[in-house]
């Protein structure tokens, strides 16, 4: 199984993604078609879209490290897969594209009601 894949039916367990378009387009950063094209072709992440996907997962985590203080252990699921996501990510970039770290994604500030 692609990294890819793996990582869009872990995501979709927890629901942190609901289609393979939505992971095509708001984790890798990509067209709407994107996933199916690198599934059909057999094709996994490129650097950019696993570089794009890292970062979402580092700004997803520390939000839900947020939530967290607010809603408690209820979270902790979604914290572990994106954990994993993340090294999944780290170790695919280090192994495949000589790539040793990525600078992280800024996280957006919580918007104050």
């Amino acid at each position: 199984m692609l990294l890819m894949e793996k990582i869009y039916n872990d995501l979709k367990a927890e629901a942190l993604v609901e289609t393979a378009e939505d992971f095509s387009q708001d984790w890798c950063r990509r067209s709407r078609s994107w996933f199916a094209v690198q599934k059909k072709s057999d094709s996994d992440l490129s650097a950019q879209a696993a570089i794009a996907c890292l970062q979402t997962a580092q700004i997803k985590l520390a939000l839900t490290h947020l939530r967290k203080k607010h809603v408690g252990s209820i979270v902790d699921s979604e914290i572990e897969t994106l954990r994993d996501v993340k090294a999944s990510l780290e170790a695919y970039l280090q192994e495949q594209h000589s790539i040793l770290s990525v600078v992280p994604a800024k996280t957006p500030k919580p918007k104050m009601l």
